[in-house]
């Protein structure tokens, strides 16, 4: 059961839906109707098919009277709207389609692909703001790699998975900042330079692979530099090695699950590959003043 649990929480293709409406159906003019992420492996195939050949057809598939917001973080592909050309796509653009707009999109499988989406929709004062905000017919946004995006994607995620309370008032003030985000990112990246992005790339990846077991040369390697400069420039932006960067993140990943989660503190210190419970504790002590159970306790009381 528990080994369940664990790839459970790490699926690398989930959508989570029928978000309950509470609060007095309190959303700010919004109803998100799902969050999710998407992964697919280089030359992955569906049923031994390609998946080349799933591509969704605007012609002859659905439309939906809800929005769909999506952020690609890894590969790249091609998006064609009703009456347009394909357009190519690749990491770090956003897609928004809007309500019953006709598109297919699709990925390349010469390259990993990886997405994180959100559905929602709106009522008319909302739906006049998105427009404004959003004029262009077909929307396609260049934000680059961003570590807060990828986290507030994570954690509407983690706010459906772990059934918090006035989840919907949540996640539509989520929503509200990540549409504040994209457009700020997306006027700010003209003036970011190559190696802030690729620092940002690297943070992504961290934020990514926080359940799992990959070292600091691996993720050199899968921004192609080598190892001492990429460590070199990292902690020049941030004052941190890599290594001591994705164990602080792995630290507030494991404080987020303490309360939020009904894990044991085993099971965190498992799924978050710490070398031993008692190493993550004195670790967990160091950065937060208590220990996870003492932590864990504290919040029981309140």
């Amino acid at each position: 059961m528990f080994i369940f649990l664990v790839m459970a929480l790490v699926d690398l293709n989930s959508e989570f839906k029928n978000i309950v409406i509470d609060d007095n159906n309190i959303n700010f003019g919004l109803t998100i109707n799902s969050v999710g992420y998407k992964t697919i492996l280089q030359n992955e195939k569906l049923d031994g098919i390609n998946i080349e050949k799933f591509k969704f057809h605007y012609k002859k598939g659905k439309i939906s009277n809800e929005y769909k917001l999506i952020y690609i973080t890894s590969g790249s592909g091609f998006v064609c709207f009703e009456n347009s050309t394909e357009i190519e796509i690749s990491k770090g653009k956003i897609l928004l389609i809007n309500p019953n707009q006709k598109y297919t999109y699709y990925h390349l499988n010469d390259n990993d692909w990886n997405e994180y989406f959100m559905r929602f929709e709106t009522d008319l004062a909302f739906s006049i703001l998105m427009k404004k905000f959003f004029p262009a017919e077909n929307i396609i946004i260049d934000v680059g790699f961003n570590e807060e995006l990828v986290k507030l994607f994570q954690r509407a995620i983690d706010v459906v998975r772990n059934g918090l309370k006035s989840s919907q008032v949540y996640l539509s003030g989520m929503l509200f900042h990540i549409l504040g985000l994209i457009i700020s990112e997306s006027k700010n990246k003209k003036l970011e330079k190559k190696e802030l992005q690729y620092i940002e790339q690297v943070k992504v990846i961290m934020n990514e692979n926080i359940y799992n077991e990959i070292s600091m040369q691996d993720i050199a390697g899968k921004i192609n530099i080598s190892y001492s400069l990429f460590r070199k420039n990292f902690k020049k932006h941030t004052g941190e090695t890599p290594a001591k960067y994705f164990y602080d993140l792995k630290l507030e990943k494991s404080r987020q699950l303490l309360l939020e989660s009904a894990y044991s503190i085993k099971e965190i210190s498992f799924m978050l590959q710490f070398s031993s419970n008692e190493h993550f504790s004195i670790a967990f002590k160091k950065m937060y003043g208590l220990s996870p159970r003492n932590l864990r306790l504290k919040e029981l009381k309140k």
